[in-house]
């Protein structure tokens, strides 16, 4: 049964990023591949940092840390693509 369980075990890779969102406001927006997750405004979000347990610090101007993300299933690494965006791969 183990086996069964390990061989439907998949990686997804999930994108957080600051951008003008759907609505035309400065926010936050999470894709998975071309897949909208989620999105919503926030005009004092100004960069976002990669801890080292694979979670998103959300900052404010002053690198204030306005809130953390936390990704859904098993998170294996991460990757700070820019001061405005980071890249988590997750299993299930």
């Amino acid at each position: 049964m183990s086996k069964l369980f390990d061989a439907a075990k998949k990686e997804f890779s999930i994108t957080a990023k600051i951008t003008a969102i759907r609505d035309g406001t400065h926010g936050i927006s999470i894709t998975m591949a071309d897949r909208l997750l989620g999105e919503w405004p926030d005009s004092m979000a100004e960069s976002l940092v990669l801890t080292d347990d694979l979670r998103v610090y959300v900052c404010g101007k002053l690198r204030d840390r306005r809130y953390l993300l936390t990704m859904p299933g098993l998170p294996l690494r991460g990757e700070q693509v820019s001061p405005t965006e980071v890249l988590i791969v997750t299993r299930t």
